[in-house]
């Protein structure tokens, strides 16, 4: 079966190379290849490695450009003139299938009839409309919101199955979607990584890490991989490592993001006592690296209505490489890692987190790195997003 998959991406964000096609490499096997149709801005450059990236691994790439003009008119004009770009792409792939990832590639699915009888499967992303409401200024009475809301809506019930990331997303889409549409259209898949890729390494590359990041081998890291933003609490984060250095003021923070200069004016706003954090952009192939040579991987997030429905890719990158999280326990799939000890929950606080991290995680420190990796790879491997993306192929195809 041939697999048009619909994603629409801004400048900085490469989840189409580390996500998604490794996924699609491992379901060619299966008998499911995949095209990519790729609505961006941005750099050229970006555009081109992504195309590059497809082509390494056996993917079909077109790309379409979403306009910036007239603030959030441009990329709705895209999407809502979007099906032509749809309809040419399944034409040259000769597709069998589609499936547009997020509610902007499902606006641009279901405008002008563009998909031409052909089924799809609905990527969810979250509850995304929501999460505009919530950190991105959407008004929930306005325009915009209803437009969205109906797009994602029709998508659900015109979609034979619907891909999400938490058993809250499904009951949510499901409730939201009506009576026509059965909860066993919903499939919950997971946000695996490569455990090749993502490893503890072996003590010998670990302590080359830090002796380039100038840290000593017995001093506790910790670890922030991701964004940038409100939602991803610097402040909470900083009070934590400043609690931390009160035991162990040996204490070091690494925070490795694609906006480092957004990311040290967040802990500059934080206050000090970080013990001179370092902050750095590295190229996404050498982040496992740096992650392995930490103790503690962070994972805050704002409690939502929203955030309850997405998994943040950071997790299973944290548990594969060995480190055990400090995290918001409600947001993304963390009823393993709480139960095996690898997780503790942010919101017990700076105090209480920082005691565990120091007298439960230090001292046994490689009895927890073997249990972390466990459970990243029951939760979080590459094999287990394949085995789930197959489960929903399987369940249209039939």
């Amino acid at each position: 079966m041939r697999v048009l998959f619909v994603a629409w991406d801004g400048p900085g964000l490469n989840y189409l190379q580390s996500l998604f096609l490794p996924i699609f490499e491992g379901l060619r096997p299966l008998g499911y290849h995949f095209d990519v149709l790729q609505f961006r801005w941005g750099p050229v450059r970006e555009q081109e490695a992504a195309e590059a990236a497809c082509a390494a691994a056996g993917v079909g790439y077109r790309a379409a450009a979403v306009s910036r003009r007239a603030g959030a008119f441009g990329p709705f004009a895209t999407a809502m003139a979007g099906g032509r770009q749809i309809r040419r792409a399944a034409a040259f792939f000769d597709s069998e299938l589609l499936m547009p990832r997020s509610v902007l590639p499902a606006l641009a699915t279901l405008a002008s009839r563009a998909t031409g009888g052909l089924p799809a499967i609905y990527d969810s992303d979250g509850l995304e409309v929501d999460e505009r409401v919530e950190f991105a200024g959407l008004a929930p009475t306005g325009a915009a919101y209803r437009i969205l809301r109906d797009a994602e809506a029709q998508m659900i019930r015109r979609s034979r199955a619907v891909l999400v990331r938490t058993d809250v997303a499904a009951q949510v889409l499901h409730a939201r979607a009506g009576a026509p549409v059965g909860a066993e259209r919903f499939f919950v898949v997971a946000n695996g990584r490569d455990p090749a890729r993502f490893h503890p390494h072996d003590p010998a590359e670990r302590a080359r890490t830090r002796a380039e990041l100038g840290i000593s081998a017995d001093a506790p890291l910790v670890a922030y991989a991701g964004s940038v933003g409100p939602a991803y609490r610097f402040a909470d984060m900083a009070a934590f490592v400043r609690e931390l250095r009160r035991l162990r003021p040996d204490a070091r923070l690494l925070v490795l993001s694609g906006s480092p200069e957004r990311a040290t004016a967040e802990l500059a706003a934080a206050g000090g006592n970080l013990g001179g954090a370092t902050v750095r952009r590295v190229d996404p192939a050498a982040v496992p690296r740096y992650l392995a040579a930490a103790d503690l991987g962070l994972a805050y997030r704002r409690p939502a209505f929203s955030t309850r429905a997405v998994s943040p890719i950071k997790l299973g990158e944290y548990l594969l490489c060995g480190l055990p999280v400090l995290g918001t326990a409600v947001v993304g799939n963390t009823a393993g890692a709480l139960q095996a000890g690898v997780l503790f929950d942010a919101e017990a606080g700076p105090a209480p987190a920082a005691a565990w991290f120091a007298s439960k995680v230090l001292p046994a420190r490689d009895v927890i790195r073997a249990r972390a990796r466990e459970e990243g790879l029951t939760t979080f491997s590459l094999q287990r997003s394949i085995t789930d993306y197959a489960r929903a192929l399987s369940a249209v195809a039939s």
